[in-house]
């Protein structure tokens, strides 16, 4: 009838769609065709920037046209006899890699260029670059592609180690689960700390992990910290920290006696400890261990609580006979 709009069937549409996604194969595939012939002739003319920059608009991790686009700027470069005009062609580089991470934080070969293109520059600005790290770390706290940029420009452009360990802290302190921000730590302390970490910091490590675990039990990211901190203190020999860690998860076991990722740490921290083991009565003991309602010693102890978290997860049933095994 006159004046009404003519619905389509679900047939017809989707028959649009499928010509419609025909037509911008046949485009992708005809450029790429084009680019490909002129990287076989050896044709570095800046104007194929222009061809590249739109296919990888769309698709960012075409590995071969950015290593294409690559040997252009390479040319470009060679021909530049200012410093001014190298790092105007990179900057403009950089605005292009910002654009595709913004539609593909995690394309590899888009990271991987714009390393390429801050080492080509004279005059790169690095805290520029850590603000793009902060940018990409809000959308996704765990994006692990920028997380090794970040390693990359705070080892290129010097930054303070002792502030990145408190850009660490404020993530953690924000979300405890942010996994990431704890194994960045476990790179920076030996970095900041090459001989031992001081046992002031291993004090104020423990706070933050203590505090995230009686936060959270069930939160596994303070946990594998924890086992970092573990070795930490174990090669230092700080005795008396050990002590009150143990201590601390003592205490959160008895709170949270089911709970596995606590009665895991327990006993590994038993076993860690090999005084525990062997010897019943001493203070931090508290005269034995009592496991439903029933003192044992700790090697009672680790036996029969394998044997729970074995039956709470058979498929890691393996993993916890070894542990018993050390008893």
């Amino acid at each position: 009838m006159h004046g009404r709009l003519k619905v389509r069937s679900p047939e017809e549409q989707q028959e649009l769609v499928r010509k419609e996604k025909e037509k911008k194969l046949h485009s992708f595939q005809k450029a790429w065709g084009h680019l490909v012939d002129q990287r076989a002739k050896g044709n570095l003319s800046s104007e194929l920037l222009v061809p590249t920059e739109s296919l990888l608009t769309n698709v960012s991790d075409l590995y071969s046209l950015w290593n294409y686009r690559r040997e252009i700027l390479l040319n470009d470069l060679a021909s530049c006899d200012e410093d001014g005009k190298k790092d105007a062609i990179c900057h403009y580089e950089l605005c292009f890699t910002e654009s595709c991470l913004l539609r593909d934080p995690k394309s590899y070969s888009t990271w991987h260029h714009r390393r390429w293109t801050l080492l080509q520059m004279v005059h790169p600005d690095w805290q520029k670059e850590l603000g793009l790290c902060d940018q990409a770390l809000r959308m996704d706290e765990r994006n692990f592609h920028c997380w090794g940029y970040r390693r990359f420009v705070v080892e290129k452009g010097s930054v303070p180690l002792d502030s990145e360990l408190a850009f660490s802290t404020k993530l953690i302190k924000e979300n405890f689960s942010n996994y990431s921000s704890w194994h960045y730590r476990t790179t920076l302390l030996p970095l900041l700390f090459p001989q031992a970490i001081p046992e002031a910091q291993i004090q104020e490590e423990l706070k933050l992990v203590l505090n995230a675990v009686f936060t959270d039990p069930n939160d596994q990211s303070a946990w594998f910290y924890s086992q970092f901190l573990v070795d930490q203190i174990r090669k230092a020999d700080y005795t008396e920290v050990m002590r009150k860690l143990v201590e601390n998860v003592k205490e959160l076991w008895e709170e949270e006696p089911e709970n596995a990722w606590v009665l895991h740490a327990y006993v590994k921290l038993l076993l860690t400890n090999r005084d525990l083991l062997d010897t019943v009565g001493k203070e931090f003991i508290m005269d034995g261990i009592k496991m439903d309602g029933i003192k044992m010693d700790g090697k009672e102890f680790v036996s029969i609580a394998v044997g729970k978290l074995s039956a709470q997860d058979p498929l890691r049933s393996g993993y916890y006979h070894s542990l018993k095994s050390q008893i």
